[in-house]
């Protein structure tokens, strides 16, 4: 059974190395390696920001197999990423990380709905973001590339717990 947990400080290692991992690069839309100091200045801001809410998740034995990171934005809206360990991948942890993170986020807080950038490319993504209830609203450009704009409304949460 798979659960989540804040991040700790004790996490920012571990997350060092699954967002240089050179999967999570070629997704990303800053794919250049990201420098140890850099992680650590940009790890200690999210940690403070109050907007920002970064979760685990832990399988058997408490291992810690991903991480979901929700940023809140003008009040009613979350932007989202997530990532999986590379030796977890393909096992279907990614729908349960995004249903524990996104349930917690409208259960915590006011956010009617969280929205996925994702790379056309990226079809792991696009059915992982579109098996948790994600709806595709059009395309935009994120740092240079184009970006499939994915939203989960609020109004569908009950139907993704459900589903579960």
């Amino acid at each position: 059974m798979l659960r989540i947990r804040t991040v700790t400080d004790a996490d920012s290692r571990l997350l060092w190395e699954w967002v240089n991992d050179p999967e999570v690069r070629s997704a990303s839309f800053h794919s250049d390696v990201i420098p140890w100091e850099e992680h650590v200045a940009w790890f200690r801001k999210k940690r403070a920001d109050p907007n920002c809410h970064i979760y685990i998740l832990v399988g058997e034995g408490g291992r810690p197999v991903g991480q979901v990171r929700l940023n809140v934005q003008a009040g009613d809206s979350a932007e989202v990423a997530i990532s999986i360990a590379p030796n977890q991948r393909g096992r279907g942890q990614g729908v349960e990380a995004l249903r524990l993170a996104c349930g917690r986020l409208f259960e915590t807080t006011g956010v009617k709905r969280i929205v996925a950038y994702v790379k056309p490319e990226n079809m792991a993504s696009i059915r992982l973001f579109e098996k948790t209830r994600f709806v595709r609203q059009g395309d935009e450009w994120v740092a240079g590339h184009k970006a499939m704009k994915m939203i989960l409304d609020r109004s569908h949460w009950p139907e993704i717990v459900e589903d579960t």
